[in-house]
């Protein structure tokens, strides 16, 4: 286990983690090709996994586009879940205030990624729930049931994913049991998720999927890994041929307001979608800061958007009476993001403290999943007046998992000072 401030790292030197499985794998250009004479009984075509040295402390362009297969969406009470495979891969886990590099046994097995979405409304759901998944082969349980793990990546956005070893080749049986979320709910999703949900859907692993799936992996130029930007998310459903990548789009690498230099259309629910053969897979992209209610409070800088660590923070003091809190007390509503697709970042723990109010203790904010907003963190407020300083402290980063891209973002992040605009809406 590493700790985060422990990594250094220099982006002119690459660093091979995992080469190639014997006899398959060819490099042409930028995009990995498989040998004609390959024979797929041997070992798992596997891509080469490149270790960027000199890594920023913030999100940067990772040194490939992932490649995947689609399965169908499938629907469990109130939620509808995207199942995806890929090739078994290297991902960062989050202990406390630890990273820890997590890597695969060998190239058998799929890395099995989850969206899940309140079905009604679109919203994905990325909450901690303690979901837990069986994997089952001719009726045989294969290994031990698992948690997947909550993750964030830069094509996917949010899901639920893991590594899931596999010894033979056929027909799988996933199962993915969900408790009810224990989170605050709002919004079109006030009263919901209170029960436990399983859905179970078919996979095949063969040769074939070892060797195609990684076969579609396609690496940026040397020159961008490292570099400050993101990959735009998914358009398809499917890794190896979607999206580009988007950099900070000025020669500062400076931020654009919420990330919204990815070029992806926002829809109203605050989801982009991804389609293939017809399906429908909302992307977690939360809503940009103009589409909040309430009134927005500044950078105490007076400069540029609210950051921390990298990520982007819309704050927005919503009136008294709206659906957030009863009684006369106004509404801190907190959203942070990643600062390029609007990835939100949950499993935070925050608190807040207004100056210029007495007695002015910190209070707790509380994650919470709205119908409109999706997810974000919020305390009833009383007191506040124009030109008071709101201070929000983070007790504790976002504790997800991290695809490469993001594994360096996030941590050191210090607290974020805001001031109530003379415009405060009453």
């Amino acid at each position: 286990m590493t700790h985060i401030m422990d990594r250094r790292i220099d982006r002119r030197r690459f660093l091979l983690q995992t080469a190639a499985a014997a006899g398959a794998v060819a490099a042409a250009g930028c995009t990995l090709e498989v040998e004609d004479d390959a024979d797929p009984s041997e070992d798992p075509v596997m891509p080469q996994f490149y270790e960027i040295q000199d890594k920023p402390d913030a999100v940067y362009l990772p040194t490939h586009r992932e490649a995947m297969e689609m399965l169908e969406p499938v629907e469990a009470g109130e939620y509808t879940l995207a199942p995806m495979l890929s090739y078994v891969h290297p991902f960062w886990i989050i202990s406390g205030d630890e990273i820890e590099r997590e890597e695969p046994d060998d190239g058998n097995g799929v890395h099995l990624m989850i969206v899940v979405w309140d079905t009604e409304t679109g919203v994905v759901l990325p909450v901690d729930s303690g979901a837990q998944l069986r994997v089952e082969k001719d009726g045989e349980q294969v290994g031990s049931p698992r948690t997947p793990w909550t993750m964030i990546s830069q094509q996917m956005g949010f899901h639920f994913g893991d590594n899931v070893p596999l010894a033979d080749d056929g027909t799988y049986t996933a199962e993915l049991t969900i408790p009810p979320l224990d989170v605050r709910t709002t919004g079109d999703l006030e009263g919901k998720f209170a029960e436990t949900e399983t859905a179970s859907f078919e996979f095949e692993y063969d040769a074939e999927f070892r060797n195609e799936i990684p076969a579609r992996v396609e690496y940026l130029e040397r020159e961008e890994w490292g570099e400050p930007g993101a990959l735009e998310p998914m358009s398809h459903g499917s890794g190896g041929d979607d999206g580009g990548s988007t950099d900070s789009g000025d020669d500062d690498g400076e931020h654009e307001p919420d990330g919204n230099e990815s070029g992806h259309e926002h829809s109203g629910d605050g989801q982009t979608d991804a389609d293939e053969d017809g399906g429908h897979v909302p992307f977690s992209a939360l809503p940009p800061a103009e589409e909040y209610p309430g009134t927005g409070l500044e950078p105490h800088d007076g400069e540029g958007e609210a950051t921390s660590g990298d990520a982007a923070f819309v704050a927005r003091l919503v009136e008294s009476g709206s659906r957030f809190v009863e009684g006369d007390e106004r509404y801190l509503l907190v959203s942070p993001r990643t600062p390029y697709n609007r990835v939100p970042l949950a499993d935070m723990s925050m608190t807040a403290a207004v100056s210029g109010v007495e007695s002015a203790d910190s209070v707790a904010l509380e994650q919470t999943i709205d119908g409109e907003y999706g997810i974000h963190y919020g305390a009833a407020l009383a007191g506040v007046e124009p030109g008071d300083t709101v201070t929000i402290e983070i007790d504790s980063f976002p504790q997800v998992a991290r695809h490469q891209g993001y594994d360096t973002a996030f941590f050191d992040m210090p607290p974020v000072e805001l001031t109530v605009p003379e415009s405060v809406e009453q």
